[in-house]
């Protein structure tokens, strides 16, 4: 090589080569079984300090809730001590249901409206089905109010819904039956 000419830049000075040390597989399977040790611990404290933050995060909402609820158990109390009619208990009771309603609402559940509508099993849950005038899984009556949560049902509405109008049939054979009771009881008339 003439002076012009560089040197490759393993061996210019002040570069280090890097030092392959190499290990027996003894020594080898050691250094991996410390390594994952050490990662098994590093992931089992990652998951108890995620933990410990979902339960911090769950105290944190209770305690928020709770505070937004205390002024209802306010209002309760100002109602049972203050009231001197069955009137004022009853205006109370109604401010105080109103107050709860709209706190839920501010928090994103909203009542279900059931009545008259078309029975679904995904917002409703039928115990009852019964004959009725109204066409067949029309919801006849609310035995439970079904709430919403931000577009998901939080709770199912507990429903009474229609089977349909009976068929003629049904209807004519009831009152063949109902008629020759009716006979019987007045003799035979």
């Amino acid at each position: 090589m003439t002076k012009n000419q560089t040197q490759p830049e393993q061996n210019q000075p002040g570069v280090k080569e890097p030092e392959a040390k190499e290990l027996s597989p003894a020594e080898a399977l050691v250094e991996m079984k410390d390594i994952l040790q050490r990662t098994q611990a590093n992931f089992e404290n990652y998951r108890k300090q995620t933990e410990r933050r979902v339960e911090e995060m769950q105290q944190f909402i209770l305690q928020n809730m709770m505070l937004k609820i205390l002024p209802l158990v306010d209002n309760f109390t100002l109602s049972l001590k203050h009231t001197s009619s069955p009137e004022e208990f009853l205006q109370g009771m109604e401010l105080i249901y109103a107050q709860l309603l709209a706190l839920l609402e501010s928090n994103g559940v909203k009542a279900m409206e059931t009545e008259k509508q078309k029975f679904d099993p995904y917002f409703h849950e039928a115990l009852i089905k019964v004959d009725s005038e109204l066409p067949e899984n029309t919801i006849l009556e609310e035995f439970q109010r079904g709430f919403m949560i931000h577009g998901k049902v939080l709770r199912h509405a507990k429903v009474k819904i229609s089977s349909g109008k009976k068929p003629v049939e049904e209807n004519k054979e009831n009152k063949t039956t109902e008629e020759k009771i009716k006979n019987n009881i007045n003799g035979g008339k």
